[in-house]
Parts: C-alpha cells; structure tokens; sequence
C-alpha cells in the first residue's frame, strides 16, 4: 500500500461514535488498521458494540463516556487516552447537540450548550490532544461540519452559528499547527441517512429519502459509510495540503438544490394544471 493513505497502527479519537456517522467511522477507521476511542454520552450498549466491531479487524478499542459539554468530563476522557496509550494521531470530532428553533425564539442556555460542545469542547480537544500528537510526531483533526454553515436549514440557527465558528476555528488551527506536522481540516456533509434524520423526519422518513434519491445529482441518499469513507480520507497523509481548509462532500446535492426544488415544484405544478383542466402540461427541461 502508497504510505500516504497508510493509516496502520494509528490511534484515533472519534467523538459521537456509539452510532451514526462516528460508529461509521470509527468502524471504517479500523478496517484500515486504526485503533480507536469509542465515545458515547448515553448510548454505552451502541458505543460497546461499534468497539466489538473495532475489535473485530484486529485493531484496540477503547471505550470512554464523555460529555463534551462538561470540561471536566472532557478531561477525564483525555486523562484516559494518555494513560492507555500515551500518543494520539487522529481527532474526529463528530459529536454536536443543539435545540432546533428559531434563532428568536432560542435562550440563553440553549446557545450554551450548543456552543458548549461544538465549539469550547472541540477546542478543549484540541488542546488536550496537541501534547499526545506530538508524542506520535504528526497529528490529523477532523472537524465535522454540516450544509447549516451556508444555506438555510429551518431551526438549524444555533447549530449553524456554533459549526460555522468551528470551521473559522480550523482555519485558524491550519496555519498555527502545519509547522508541527499537525494539520486540521474540516467536512461538510449533506444529507446523511442516519438515525438523527430518521428520528426528526418520523413517518416522513421514507418519502423523504426517495425525493433524496431521485433528486440528488448522483441519485443516492448518502449513508454514514459513504460519508465515513470521505471523513478516512481525509485521515491519511495523502489529504495533507486540504489543511486549514473544510470540504464539502455532499456530492453536489447542496449546490444542486435549487434545481432540485424547481424540478419537483415543476411536476406539482403540471399535475396541478392536468387535474384543473385535463391535459397534460409541457415537459420542462431536465
């Protein structure tokens, strides 16, 4: 294997992993010869079982329960790390939680909280992790993002503001740490088809996801493990000049949205137009 997408016998630190995209990932990290810290906040059952699946290839898994809202929790996680293995090379910090409302209708608590996770708690990460990176001689963080940071997504306000400050955050982080062979980067997914969609759309999930398919520019709707495979290549030394920088890996289905919309609300209209007046309306172009 080129040692640039080499990722065997490296540690990495996954947030969010019990379920979802992080179990995605930290699964995928070890199927690449990575060890990995499972984290979970409530889920341990969903935490042990991703860590079997770590196992599984070979690889250690530790699991840690952690609030990332709370410092001294994010310490004790850190402290553990540093005991058990005493080096780190990779941070994915994936985890993220917010109350979904508009911007005027939120509270002061809710901010804080939000802010408490994807932004005070990823910097604490960060700063805890930066000794242990050291230790290894090199360092990748992986800052999750999400489409909230550039297009408006209904109550996503306060997740938007916390994610985009993250992203300014890795940025930042580029250019004070390259010189230490510790590099930063960031991933903006679109849709993901995970438990958190699931959970919100309820009983929409399943009209939702074929609109998804059927829109989307490449005709899929994204799974963790799609998403997961974009966030381990962005792990290996061969992404190492994306540094400082947060890439989009939605595979256009943002930037293609406004089509998409126009698409759908374009055959609403026809079969509006067929049932008032009983002829078919004029194809628009693809």
């Amino acid at each position: 294997m080129n040692e640039l997408f080499d990722l065997h016998h490296r540690k990495a630190l996954v947030t969010g992993s019990s379920r979802g995209l992080g179990a995605a990932t930290a699964v995928m990290l070890a199927s690449h010869g990575v060890d990995v810290v499972v984290t979970f906040r409530n889920d341990e059952q969903g935490a042990r079982a991703v860590a079997d699946q770590v196992r599984s290839f070979g690889r250690d898994a530790l699991v840690v329960q952690v609030d990332l809202g709370e410092e001294a929790s994010v310490d004790t996680l850190m402290d553990q790390v540093e005991d058990s293995w005493g080096a780190l090379d990779i941070v994915v910090a994936n985890a993220a939680a917010t109350t979904f409302r508009p911007l005027y209708k939120a509270e002061r608590r809710h901010l804080e909280r939000t802010y408490a996770i994807s932004v005070y708690g990823f910097h604490q990460l960060v700063t805890r992790a930066l000794p242990m990176m050291l230790n290894a001689g090199r360092g990748r963080i992986v800052a999750v993002s999400g489409a909230d940071t550039g297009t408006w997504i209904p109550g996503h306000g306060l997740l938007a503001g916390a994610k985009a400050a993250m992203e300014s955050m890795v940025r930042y982080l580029g250019c004070e740490l390259g010189s230490k062979n510790i590099t930063t980067v960031g991933i903006s997914p679109g849709w993901i088809d995970g438990d958190s969609i699931q959970q919100m759309l309820g009983p929409l999930h399943e009209f939702a996801m074929d609109l998804e398919r059927e829109t989307h520019p490449m005709r899929l709707a994204a799974t963790p493990e799609q998403v997961a495979q974009a966030v381990v290549m962005l792990c290996t030394d061969a992404a190492a000049l994306v540094n400082g920088n947060t890439i989009v890996a939605d595979g256009a289905g943002v930037f293609a949205f406004c089509g998409r919309y126009s698409k759908v609300a374009s055959q609403l209209a026809a079969a509006k137009i067929e049932s008032l007046i009983g002829v078919d309306a004029p194809a628009l172009p693809e």
